[in-house]
């Protein structure tokens, strides 16, 4: 399971994830290691991915094709991404097949990122998703926020610091309080969590945040 956060007011975008990742051995269990899954995608935009372990390589594969290709406004670099995640993706199930296990084969992607096209509409957050293996990918807008999967209570106290003005900072930690404390109900979720922000000047990693378990 991934948990990620992604959400924006007057000052930028906000971006949150954790770090922990799921395979399952030859005898069918579960295992954990961690990853990162929050990467800057260009100049102005960011990219998290959760699910299947196959996008940890596709997120990286866009990431050089949006810097080859000097694509910097968000609007640009979603309308590349989404046939070329579809295809890759494609290209990945034809050789190995769908994964055995149902919760592996979801795949999605946060893409969010500062326009340089629209004035009214600066900053936007895209869900990229596949839900059983189904192409081409689907794309959501998201305003102004995502809690992927659905937490109610952080949404409502998300939104509510979203609309009052809230700085980044104070966004950021209100993100790595909830990371905090659903990593220690779900096993699934877990240490190192990893935040970013972007403005007009760009993106910004603050870095990973390690939590110890008492």
């Amino acid at each position: 399971m991934t948990q990620t956060l992604a959400g924006f007011n007057r000052h930028g975008i906000i971006m949150a994830s954790d770090s922990r990742a799921t395979r399952f051995n030859a005898r069918g269990e579960k295992e954990y290691f961690s990853v990162e899954k929050l990467f800057p995608l260009g100049r102005y935009a960011g990219i998290v991915s959760g699910g299947s372990g196959v996008s940890i390589p596709l997120t990286h594969g866009l990431r050089q094709e949006v810097l080859h290709r000097g694509l910097l406004a968000v609007e640009d670099i979603l309308e590349y991404a989404e046939p070329f995640l579809s295809a890759r993706y494609a290209d990945y199930l034809a050789v190995h097949g769908p994964e055995k296990e149902e919760e592996l084969r979801r795949l999605n992607f946060i893409i969010a990122g500062y326009s340089l096209e629209d004035p009214d509409h600066q900053y936007q957050i895209y869900l990229v998703e596949s839900e059983n293996n189904a192409l081409p990918f689907k794309i959501t807008q998201v305003q102004p926020l995502l809690v992927m999967p659905r937490n109610l209570s952080m949404e409502m106290r998300f939104h509510k610091a979203l609309i009052a003005g809230a700085g980044l900072d104070e966004l950021a930690c209100l993100c790595r309080d909830f990371l905090e404390k659903v990593s220690g109900l779900q096993e699934g979720i877990g240490p190192p969590f990893y935040f970013a922000t972007i403005t007009r000047a760009g993106y910004r990693s603050l870095g990973p945040v390690s939590v110890s378990r008492t």
